[in-house]
């Protein structure tokens, strides 16, 4: 019988422990595909952070998008608006302009076209940019009955787009559906006196909320809707309680929507919610106590939150049944979905909700499933991939061994999370 060197040795031990290692996870893979990872919201390090408030935010795909951030000028006296610029999903971003504007909301019709709308200033209404951001000008030919401020703005295409405003009236709307060049103004009084958000689903059909009455302690919530461009308006929810002014409008899909309540009584506060595409509104409880709130987003029927001028930010994780404190954001305005996975928020800075790379998931996808442990494999025995330690070295040791495919196939198939940190 022929002698085997301690390398040849070797040698047939990798190809032995290769070999079983395949049939294990062949064996387990007609088992189980693995199971996925949850996404997380988190600070934004590198974002921007306001000492007034960050009103909206845009992206137009995951990693191109602006932030409006209001700051008080060096006496207090007064608000900069700031309009920052993102190309790579928040990890930088770049100041565009500064102006003498509360700067309220934000879209943009593609990676160069976009609109920007205040607040305080009537003769200061609207900006608009032609070159994603570098350079803004004012829109100086929106005729009468012009808005006194533009709180919401709803791009449809590439070439119409809505707003409305003002959230302490009067209530009115501006549309284009020539990218800009010109303009129609909708005045919706008797039917709403002031105006804060708007979302249209089409050229023809969308929503506008806000409230009727004089001011915040006579007002009553509203939501309107046209399916003519505007010309005409239906009233889809008429409030019941004094004191609210209805704030952000959100759709998960064509028929679940969601629309915020502020509360302005000591009473408790409640939210909207539509299971038919907005033909008819459900008040939903939030909280028993008074809350100013702004900002609202769901991820899925389930999952949504809320956050406002009251502060602290609340997750519901049962479709609204109970709300706790969600442990970020702070006075939130507005949440952004680009998808159930990837979302932005802004209050006092920048909130992203993302899949976070974690120890085990090799590919980046998201879930552990069997693709992360072949690659696993390649990089003990073959060194070949992206072998990086933090996400590779499941046993924490300082390097990759056979061991770490052991854990890693736990993960995958076994649901036994990774008990260490890299």
């Amino acid at each position: 019988m022929p002698k085997v060197s301690k390398l040849g040795r070797a040698s047939l031990m990798i190809r032995a422990a290769k070999a079983s290692l395949f049939m294990a996870l062949s064996l387990a893979m007609s088992a189980d595909p693995g199971f996925p990872q949850s996404p997380q919201w988190r600070t934004l390090p590198n974002a921007p952070v306001s000492t007034g408030r960050m009103d909206d935010v845009f992206f137009i795909n995951p990693s191109l998008g602006w932030v409006l951030s209001n700051n008080y000028n060096s006496d207090s006296t007064a608000f900069l608006g700031d309009i920052w610029k993102t190309m790579d999903g928040g990890a930088t971003w770049a100041l565009q302009i500064t102006l003498n504007q509360y700067l309220r909301s934000v879209g943009f019709a593609d990676s160069l076209t976009g609109w920007v709308g205040t607040v305080f200033d009537p003769d200061s209404l609207l900006y608009h940019t032609t070159d994603g951001g570098t350079t803004w000008a004012l829109v100086q030919n929106i005729p009468e009955p012009r808005p006194l401020g533009i709180c919401g703005i709803s791009v449809v295409n590439d070439s119409v787009m809505y707003a409305s405003g003002r959230y302490s009236g009067p209530a009115r709307v501006i549309k284009t559906t020539d990218r800009g060049a010109n303009w129609t103004s909708f005045d919706l009084y008797p039917l709403a006196d002031n105006l804060v958000d708007c979302r249209f689903f089409s050229p023809d059909s969308g929503f506008v909320v806000g409230s009727i009455g004089a001011d915040y302690h006579t007002g009553y919530g509203r939501v309107l809707f046209t399916s003519d461009g505007g010309s005409t308006w239906a009233t889809r929810y008429a409030g019941t309680r004094s004191e609210e002014l209805c704030w952000k409008i959100q759709f998960l899909n064509r028929t679940t929507g969601y629309v915020s309540i502020e509360n302005f009584s000591l009473g408790p506060t409640y939210y909207l919610k539509t299971t038919d595409g907005g033909g008819t509104w459900s008040d939903e409880l939030f909280l028993n106590t008074p809350y100013e709130v702004q900002g609202i987003g769901f991820a899925t029927d389930s999952l949504g939150w809320m956050g406002g001028w009251g502060g602290d930010t609340f997750e519901t994780t049962d479709a609204g049944a109970s709300w706790h404190l969600a442990g970020f954001g702070y006075i939130v305005n507005r949440f952004r979905f680009l998808s159930d996975k990837l979302a932005y928020a802004v209050g006092e800075t920048v909130y992203k909700y993302e899949l976070i790379r974690v120890p085990g998931d090799l590919n980046g996808d998201g879930n552990f499933t069997a693709a992360d442990i072949v690659l696993l494999i390649n990089c003990v025995f073959q060194q070949t991939g992206e072998c990086d330690l933090s996400f590779t070295d499941l046993n924490c040791n300082g390097g990759l061994s056979a061991a770490d495919i052991v854990t890693l196939i736990n993960v995958v198939f076994q649901e036994i999370p990774v008990t260490c940190t890299p």
